[in-house]
Parts: C-alpha cells; structure tokens; sequence
C-alpha cells in the first residue's frame, strides 16, 4: 500500500509539472503570436531610413528668384513645401540626382544652421547660396 501512495504523489507531481510546461508553452505561443502579428502589421513607412545629405550650390541671377516655398515652423530648418519657377528649379534639372523636393530639409545655408529665421537672412542677402539638404 506503501507503493501505491508513492506512485500517486509521482503521478500528481508529473501531472502537475506537465500541466505547467503546457500553460508555458502555450504562453510563449501566444507571445510568439503577438510578435508575429505586430510585425506583419507593421507599417513600412515607419522604419527609420538614414537621412540622405547632399549640398547644393545657388548662383543668384537678377530676375530669376530663388523658386523655393519653406515652411519655418521648427525654427531650426527650413522645410521645403515646393519647388516653383526659379534657380531651385534649374538647379533641378541639371542635377536630377541630386533635386531638392517638397518634405526635404534645408538644414545650413552658407554655413548658418539651427535657426531657420537667419538662414532665410542669409538667403535673402547672399548672392551664392551653398545649401545643406536632408532627405529623410
């Protein structure tokens, strides 16, 4: 009868461990489900891309404006909202490798950087304009 005690308590205990590395499992299963879903569903956009840089150079001409609508709002670059009529614009074509467009940053002018009001100065009074560019 000894025996048949013994055998029962094993036979609780393995029952109950087996039940627990069940509820394990299924928990990582469940985890491993969530990872899954979350990646899948992940947008691609959201993936950080390192920022492309490039510099360009604006010769000023009388009559010809610079063609370029910047929004100032984060005070630390000049963010282009367009790309209109103007030396951007030529510059544009003779460089399509390297053409500024709508959502690129302008992030130095002639060496003036984190004020986005003193590089629109700068631009306003410089005849050469050496740009920095980010595009993110």
């Amino acid at each position: 009868m000894g025996n048949a005690c013994c055998t029962n308590d094993a036979s609780a205990a393995n029952e109950t461990k087996d039940k627990q590395l069940t509820s394990d499992a299924v928990k990582i299963m469940q985890a491993e489900e969530v990872v899954d879903a979350t990646v899948k569903g992940a947008d691609t956009k959201a993936v950080a891309k390192p920022a492309a840089m490039f510099t360009i150079k604006l010769v000023k001409v009388p009559g010809l404006r610079l063609g370029v609508d910047v929004d100032l709002t984060d005070g630390i670059c000049l963010v282009v909202d367009k790309v209109n009529p103007g030396l951007v614009e030529e510059w544009n074509k003779k460089n399509p490798d390297k053409a500024v467009q709508a959502g690129d940053k302008i992030i130095s002018v002639n060496g003036t950087k984190g004020n986005a009001q003193q590089m629109t100065e700068v631009c306003k009074t410089d005849n050469t304009l050496e740009m920095a560019v980010e595009r993110v």
